[in-house]
């Protein structure tokens, strides 16, 4: 599992955590009765790292705090209610949230989670977000100069370095990327030795034009390739055979002519081909899951009129085809 990333700034300590991506919906590959089990297991990570944040000086979360600018009520309303816990059982900890990509919609004239999320917090003076519409990014930390760098959606990363800074923490792509690629020329031209970033969910490093780069990785492994095969694994059907996977994402690689006939208990199980890129979800029996039965006694409970009723079944029916 990915860990905080634990530094020192100065003489201030400071703990960095990747991207949540709370709200993710787990469904791919997840048989009915673990569906919810992989999204505890991410609200109950992030609420874990947060109680513990009281360590430090600084708590910086990286971006996309959310999966997407608009998920439930009840994940906006867990998360604000974790940091706002947080910040007030340690008044001397400073928490600070970068907008990342998936915190904002392309219509940027649409409201969402990160700024439900901000008008709840907003009360705590120790916590901060930083949008791409602020123009104060820029913080002292354990006597250094420190500036953030929340994603933006129109303007080229470069564009936004404009004064010294010492230390820089951002949202930034880091081989592609086009105009959100990390500005490794422009902060060595402002002095900065040491970048860190998020919206990489592989956490590595690497030094480019004099700084050294820090991708701190996510909060957690969310697709095969972004893991060390702690939670994501890939076994062949041999080695698949007696292992305990329940708390695993599988992906099970298959020879010509093998077939996967056997259950696996697991979080997410998918088959691939080897030899090829092409990555199959196992299907998911629905059994008694009859949604259009669940849909009609719901309706008939809450005396919906039939002009509604369609309504509502027609936009299912569209959503269900795009998908």
């Amino acid at each position: 599992m990915h860990r905080i990333t634990e530094i020192e700034i100065g003489t201030a300590s400071v703990g960095i955590l990747g991207d949540p991506h709370l709200g993710r919906a787990f469904v791919r590959g997840v048989s009915l009765e673990k569906r919810g089990l992989r999204e505890k297991m991410v609200m109950d990570d992030f609420r874990a790292r947060l109680a513990g944040s009281g360590v430090y000086d600084v708590f910086i979360c990286m971006g996309d705090l959310f999966d997407r600018w608009a998920v439930p009520y009840g994940v906006v309303f867990q998360a604000a209610w974790t940091f706002l816990e947080a910040s007030l059982q340690n008044p001397n900890t400073q928490y600070v949230i970068l907008g990342g990509n998936h915190d904002i919609s392309r219509d940027l004239e649409k409201k969402g989670a990160l700024d439900l999320f901000q008008l709840v917090v907003q009360g705590r003076e120790n916590v901060r977000v930083v949008r791409h519409t602020d123009n104060g990014r820029r913080m002292k930390v354990g006597g250094k100069m420190v500036e953030f760098f929340p994603f933006h959606p129109s303007k080229p990363a470069d564009e936004l370095v404009t004064g010294e800074i010492e230390v820089a923490f951002g949202h930034w792509d880091t081989i592609f990327g086009d105009g959100n690629l990390i500005p490794t020329k422009k902060l060595a031209e402002m002095g900065c030795k040491i970048a860190y970033t998020g919206h990489v969910h592989l956490p590595d490093e690497f030094t480019r034009d004099g700084v050294k780069v820090v991708q701190v990785g996510s909060m957690q492994p969310y697709a095969h390739g972004e893991d060390n095969g702690e939670m994501y694994v890939s076994l062949t059907l041999d080695e698949v055979e007696g292992q305990d996977l329940s708390d695993k994402c599988v992906r099970v690689l298959l020879a010509p002519g093998e077939r996967l006939d056997q259950e696996v208990d697991c979080l997410q199980l998918t088959v691939q081909r080897i030899g090829t890129n092409d990555e199959e979800a196992e299907e998911v029996s629905m059994g008694d899951f009859d949604l259009m039965a669940l849909f009609g006694q719901a309706f008939e409970a809450a005396a919906v009129p039939d002009d509604v009723r369609s309504q509502i079944l027609t936009r299912f029916e569209e959503t269900r085809v795009a998908e």
